[in-house]
């Protein structure tokens, strides 16, 4: 793939050392463009991010070596997605600590919006393999794409049985897509960027380590309406998954299992702690914010690539739950007069509903797009005159 000049800036500030997503978009809110940000002085930059991460910038953006990363990206049939793209899934984008890029082979598509992560240990039983395949299947042939992490075991037998319904599944891996880990699965990873995606965080080049994985089960849990955990020792990254997407506010789905059975430890704690009991695929239907026998028979695949996706409504977290506030409304108050504001975080700070809004919720009232929502929400965090509340709400201070 060949990079567009700008999508080349995003690249080479995404690949400084250190700058992360929040001070990405601390940057991009100030100089509106990546290419501005590479292009500023460390004065200028010093002021909005500080001296140090500020002369980093400046020594590291000219050594990325975008040659490579384009020539790999085109051998492997890589694309970039960045978050100022259509194509970029609004569930993520509205997840704290979203990646400001990733990387994707095979295509995201609008109805991927509709989509449950279904994820659990590597070392399941025969039982365990048999729930998760039919349970993917099952919701893959009511056109609802599976998402898992390509890992041996449950996360295999995910993609395995929405594949073998005709759906659609999106493998999130733990390193660059030139790399397919584990290398068992790399005749299924093919499959699934021919009927779906694979999706990775990380530029080419990058192996998977065991510190890449949180960041893999992050996104697993962000892109989706709700997480389903199939068998899980205490202790596996599954749980991990699970934890993300409660605090996502999504929902939180396990099987049930024997008790004094490892695997059936951490799926059993979810259900005491709240998450819903899943024996057949109607448990979880009846928990996703759908309209009525909207996925009652399977559609067969879509055809359509995601252009500009419209904001899904997302369920509240499992644990604690607590009911979504009305849509949000203009509200007169204004914030510290000694504050200056940008015209889109005056916007967004007008809308704010005193009980807390939801990010789609912010976008239908201000017909701002998520990408400027989230710079200037966090943009008016720093500001000290908007906090965040459970389940990916904001609200004034």
């Amino acid at each position: 793939m060949i990079l567009t000049p700008d999508q080349q800036d995003w690249l080479r500030l995404f690949l400084v050392p250190g700058i992360g997503s929040v001070r990405f978009l601390k940057l991009l809110a100030h100089f509106q463009k990546p290419g501005r940000v590479l292009r500023a002085s460390v004065k200028e930059l010093s002021d909005v991010i500080g001296k140090t991460v500020a002369q980093r910038i400046r020594q590291h953006a000219d050594a990325v070596d975008m040659e490579y990363h384009q020539y790999q990206m085109k051998t492997h049939g890589v694309s970039m997605v960045t978050m100022d793209d259509p194509a970029y899934p609004v569930s993520l984008a509205e997840t704290y600590d979203a990646p400001v890029l990733f990387f994707i082979k095979g295509t995201l598509l609008e109805s991927d919006q509709k989509s449950i992560a279904i994820v659990g240990t590597r070392r399941p039983s025969s039982i365990g393999l048999k729930t998760a395949h039919q349970l993917a299947y099952e919701l893959a042939a009511r056109g609802i794409t599976v998402v898992s992490g390509l890992a041996e075991g449950i996360d295999t037998a995910a993609h395995k049985g929405a594949l073998d319904a005709g759906g659609r599944t999106i493998a999130v891996l733990g390193c660059g897509l030139d790399s397919i880990y584990p290398a068992s699965n790399k005749t299924l990873s093919e499959e699934i960027s021919r009927q779906g995606c694979l999706l990775s965080p990380f530029v080419m080049g990058t192996r998977a380590i065991r510190g890449n994985f949180p960041r893999r089960n992050h996104i697993i849990s962000g892109l989706t309406m709700g997480t389903l955990v199939v068998e899980a020792p205490l202790g596996s990254g599954s749980l991990l998954t699970a934890k993300y997407a409660a605090e996502q506010g999504r929902e939180v789905f396990a099987v049930p299992g024997s008790a004094g059975f490892s695997n059936s430890q951490g799926p059993n704690d979810l259900i005491r702690d709240g998450a819903r009991l899943v024996e057949k695929v109607d448990d979880i239907l009846l928990e996703l914010p759908l309209a009525e026998n909207e996925f009652s028979t399977f559609k067969g695949l879509p055809e359509r690539p995601v252009r500009q996706p419209s904001p899904p409504k997302m369920s509240p977290a499992p644990v604690a739950k607590k009911e979504k506030p009305s849509a949000p409304s203009p509200n007169s108050e204004a914030p510290p007069k000694a504050l200056s504001l940008s015209k889109e975080e005056q916007a967004v700070y007008d809308v704010l509903h005193q009980e807390g809004s939801f990010v789609d919720e912010i976008a239908l009232a201000t017909r701002l797009a998520v990408p400027e929502i989230l710079v200037s929400l966090t943009m008016l965090e720093m500001k000290g005159v908007v906090r965040q509340m459970s389940g990916k709400r904001f609200a004034r201070k």
